[in-house]
């Protein structure tokens, strides 16, 4: 076989480039319904061949210039048919222009070395040897990519690992393509076969490291996540432990009321005793909230809960059997109730009709399964990310982690959550295993 080794097409290049930000559109969240994507899809397709072709017609010193249009148009694909932030597609474009690099390399390379002074050059063959690689490659690709980020989400990349990200990608490209700007060099012909396989092996390095790159971020990003977990669990047994040493204090206060309501009743004049007993009626609607539900710790945070809702005009209704939540901790009953109330109550502040402010709690055994049964009412529609309720504060990276919180303890007793929405009623579900 000949030292110097024949260039890569452009429409395999131009395919592989088109396969690689697929993978990456497949897990993100998508503008537009599927059939649209396909369609879109098969659009940029004819659009990368076709700037491929082109630029492959163009003297060599359009190359550079060419590539860069065809990084350009894989950013695009990307950026159009997912919803996503031009961070997150520049990111997921470096990503997919080196696997793509890759690919088409690899394929080509086994294809000369194997096949080429066989087939004399056969377009069936190349096609086929360079179609099933492209199929292994992007095949464990996209595997190894599926486990790593998140579905139908954004990723939410920061301007530091975007530029990390472009700088590998600039690396390996210029130092696995460097011979096509330097071949009157050191770099002559008669070693081309073996700058071939230099190419393969630096887009290979280039690859494992934007991959490290992600686990990396990944790590980062659960550690953040434990992190703020852990501040919430603790939020709310503090919480709880802060009210515990209230209680006392307010059934003095409560029995206190009811002693001076004995002695306004003996008052003579009627319109001072109307007023003070008005008055007094008052105070004794916030200080008789206390609920007794069987479980000392379940009591305090729903009359914690009680407590506030009556301050803010919002109707709380509870039918639960606490003695069934005997066997959980109490950190995990704090977190569980503490965060879905919490989170309720900040839904239904929203409401101006007070008549519309309502929060329904229930806990009872269903089939030897406990249920823990959350609700309130709401006008917003519900959408969902990664399949839990998207927020609808400013603040999108550290939101949301008190249903999190719930989920991962009701996970711990080997139950689940779920949460739909229903005829304007917010619904969350907690089934653990009696």
């Amino acid at each position: 076989m000949s030292q110097s080794l024949p260039d890569i097409p452009r429409l395999f290049t131009a395919i592989a480039e088109w396969a690689a930000y697929v993978i990456y559109i497949v897990p993100l969240k998508k503008r537009f319904q599927t059939p649209f994507i396909v369609l879109l899809l098969m659009g940029l397709l004819v659009l990368q061949c076709a700037l491929q072709i082109a630029a492959g017609m163009l003297p060599i010193q359009f190359w550079v210039p060419g590539m860069i249009a065809a990084v350009g148009l894989m950013f695009a694909g990307i950026f159009l048919c997912c919803e996503t932030s031009a961070f997150d597609a520049g990111y997921c474009c470096a990503r997919a222009f080196i696997t793509a690099e890759l690919a088409a390399s690899l394929g080509w390379q086994l294809y000369c070395y194997f096949f080429l002074d066989r087939s004399g050059d056969s377009a069936l063959v190349s096609i086929a040897v360079v179609g099933i690689t492209y199929i292994c490659v992007f095949s464990v690709i996209y595997v190894l990519e599926s486990k790593r980020m998140p579905y139908n989400t954004r990723l939410n990349v920061t301007a530091m690992e975007l530029v990390s990200a472009l700088l590998i990608a600039a690396a390996v490209f210029t130092i696995s393509n460097v011979y096509f700007a330097v071949q009157s060099s050191i770099f002559s012909a008669s070693t081309g076969a073996s700058l071939f396989f230099i190419r393969t092996a630096v887009d290979f390095s280039g690859v494992t490291m934007l991959y490290a790159q992600q686990e990396q971020r990944n790590e980062i990003r659960l550690q953040r996540e434990v992190e703020v977990l852990d501040n919430v669990l603790h939020r709310q047994y503090n919480q709880y432990k802060k009210f515990r040493g209230s209680i006392e204090l307010l059934n003095h206060k409560y029995h206190d009321l009811k002693h001076q309501i004995a002695v306004i009743r003996a008052e003579s004049d009627p319109v001072k005793k109307e007023s003070y007993l008005a008055e007094m009626d008052q105070a004794l609607k916030v200080y008789s909230t206390h609920i007794d539900t069987g479980n000392k710790v379940l009591d305090i945070v729903l009359t914690e809960k009680a407590l506030y809702c009556t301050e803010q005009d919002i109707t709380l209704t509870c039918v639960a059997d606490g003695v069934l939540l005997n066997f959980m901790e109490a950190m995990d009953i704090c977190t569980i109730f503490g965060n879905a109330l919490d989170n309720a109550i900040e839904s239904v502040r929203k409401l101006n009709d007070v008549e519309k402010r309502l929060i329904r709690v229930a806990v009872y055994a269903q089939n030897d399964m406990l249920m823990l049964r959350f609700e309130n009412y709401t006008e917003e529609p519900l959408i969902f990310e990664n399949g839990l309720p998207a927020t609808t504060k400013q603040d999108k990276n550290y939101h949301g982690y008190g249903i999190k919180s719930i989920l991962h303890t009701a996970e711990k007793y080997s139950g689940n959550m779920t949460i739909h929405h229903e005829n304007n009623w917010f619904i969350m579900r907690v089934l653990i295993p009696a």
